[in-house]
């Protein structure tokens, strides 16, 4: 079998060759997941196909090769068989197959000599609504906990107990299925199935893996997840509010979101942890994300400071809520906004940052341009020319001169294949606004006056915020403060977003399983030891499990 070229996603070809209106013409329409021999593995993909009053359309995405939305090319079908074709730097991957009575599209597929087999299984349509039947914690035997929650790329898992994290695939109805990395759905390596009483609630599952026996898992619902909704200044902030099964009042954290529009879903794997150990959870959606007002593109970090404290504020307002045991808990960009937060309030009891940047946000993307490229493969030239791209990005932002010499470099850079590593600006005004107010920010004077306990996460091969590159200035600022209370911790093995990794660089993130052991307790222990555990205990017998269950489910395994 021939390795098979990367599809090239720039080829996005506006005219698709199809087969003529035919009784047939929705056979295909739907979403389809699968995958085809490559030269070492499966490659996974995922395709859609939609068909109008007189053609079939249809999109194919590669998740490990970096590759979405890409068009499928002469896409041809009948009741039985079907052929499509995909662009690619080596001529065209041609897919021909056959639909089986079991629902699945199975057959060759070619490129130049390369030949191998594909298949495709369709998914099922489920609304939102009906997942959110679904949605919960799951209680196995052995006492380990997985959570089946609305990912931010949709249905996804968390089983405590081994790390793994995942995407569900809605096969039929109450049935899902999951593939063996975390963005996966082929081949199958596990099946989920819900089981429903006779009123139709969930409650329970069976967790297929492999070949192993089934492992069946009872719904617990293990703490009180309310939709709220908040003032912050000009905006308005809708979060999910998780409050403990146990009797409270309880310690809280205010969770922050990261860059982009980020929604209380990313958060959700963390914010469990919190709940079902006794401390009370605020999960908003970022401004301007989700259910929350305003625009996050232009949100300095005193909004998102300040938007951290309205809901410090607002938890304060809660009677299940210990009033002076709330703090903030910020990962990436949040490792910015919750120190200014803190020294700009005495209601901040303490915080919890993962990733923390050392250093302002210009000088972290040079460092993260540098160490994302190196991990992903490319050449010291190009790595260079990314750097002193950056640096020109920098310049121009700072002083609006040498815009079209910006431009010319960022065509070079499409060119090359890494242009999306620098962050490209759509125009020169939105650039010289994230220059002043973004990227010149500078933490260490925030930092110097920081005097709340402090727990900071890092991962070794963390590429986006180095650990290297970050770790000792934001150390150095914080023994500045005088602060006695910071703990300081470096995950080996760690990406940013703490799965267990090779490399850390962006290619490899697709092929990804779990997170690094260790991760869920980290928080949770720390603050344990700093809040009055008489406000976090666990307090039914539904709930006796909860206290630090992580470590307990892991060493049971």
């Amino acid at each position: 079998m021939h390795t098979w070229s990367k599809v090239r996603a720039v080829v996005l070809t506006a005219g698709v060759l199809l087969a003529p209106a035919s009784p047939y013409a929705g056979v295909l329409d739907g979403e389809w997941i699968g995958g085809f021999e490559g030269s070492r593995d499966w490659i996974f993909m995922r395709v859609a196909v939609s068909s109008g009053a007189d053609r079939s359309t249809g999109t194919i995405d590669m998740p490990a090769n970096g590759e979405q939305g890409i068009p499928l090319e002469r896409l041809v079908h009948d009741e039985r068989r079907a052929a499509f074709e995909v662009p690619g730097f080596r001529g065209n991957l041609l897919f021909e197959g056959r639909l089986r009575e079991d629902g699945r599209l199975v057959g060759t597929v070619r490129q130049g000599t390369g030949r191998g087999r594909f298949e495709l299984m369709r998914l099922r349509a489920m609304p939102a609504a009906e997942f959110r039947e679904y949605e919960g914690n799951y209680q196995f035997d052995t006492g380990g906990v997985v959570l089946v929650y609305q990912g931010p790329f949709g249905p996804a898992y968390v089983d405590y107990a081994s790390g793994r994290f995942g995407h569900l695939y809605p096969v039929h109805e109450g049935v899902f299925v999951s593939g063996p990395t975390s963005f996966s759905g082929w081949p199958v390596e596990q099946t989920v199935r819900f089981a429903r009483a006779h009123d139709g609630v969930v409650t329970g599952l069976e967790w297929q893996r492999g070949r192993e026996p089934s492992a069946h898992a009872t719904r617990r619902h293990l703490y009180r997840a309310e939709p709220v909704r908040y003032p912050g200044g000009e905006v308005s902030l809708g979060a999910s509010l998780l409050v403990p099964a146990s009797p409270g009042p309880h310690p809280a954290v205010v969770m922050i979101p990261g860059s982009g529009p980020v929604t209380r879903h990313a958060l959700m794997p963390l914010a469990d942890v919190y709940a079902r150990n006794g401390i009370a959870v605020l999960v908003p959606d970022k401004r301007g994300a989700g259910a929350s007002t305003g625009n996050w593109a232009r949100a300095t970090f005193d909004d998102l400071a300040g938007d951290a404290l309205a809901g410090v504020a607002w938890l304060r307002s809660r009677p299940e809520i210990t009033h002076d045991q709330i703090g903030l808990h910020g990962a990436s960009l949040g490792g910015w906004v919750a120190p200014l937060a803190a020294t700009r309030s005495s209601d901040v009891a303490f915080i919890i940052v993962e990733a923390a940047p050392g250093v302002s946000p210009a000088e972290h993307e040079r460092y993260r341009v540098e160490a994302q490229m190196r991990a992903d493969g490319f050449s010291p030239l190009q790595v260079a020319a990314a750097v002193r791209l950056m640096d020109l990005k920098f310049d121009v932002g700072r002083t609006g001169k040498g815009w079209h010499r910006l431009v010319a470099g960022i065509d070079e850079a499409l060119r090359q294949g890494w242009a999306s590593y620098v962050n490209p600006s759509s125009s020169l005004e939105s650039l010289m606004w994230t220059w002043t107010h973004v990227l010149s920010y500078d933490p260490a004077p925030v930092l110097e006056r920081l005097r709340v306990p402090v727990l900071a996460l890092y991962g070794e091969l963390d590429t986006i915020v180095p650990s290297a590159k970050h770790r000792e200035p934001f150390e150095r600022a914080l023994r500045r403060s005088g602060n006695a209370d910071v703990t300081i911790r470096t995950f080996p093995k760690a990406n940013h977003h703490f799965f267990a990794a090779v490399t850390g660089g962006r290619a490899e993130f697709p092929r990804l399983r779990e997170f690094v052991a260790g991760y869920f307790e980290a928080g949770v222990d720390w603050l344990l030891e700093r809040v009055d555990e008489s406000t976090a205990e666990v307090g039914t017998a539904d709930t006796e499990f909860l206290l630090r269950p992580v470590a307990a489910a892991r060493a049971a395994s």
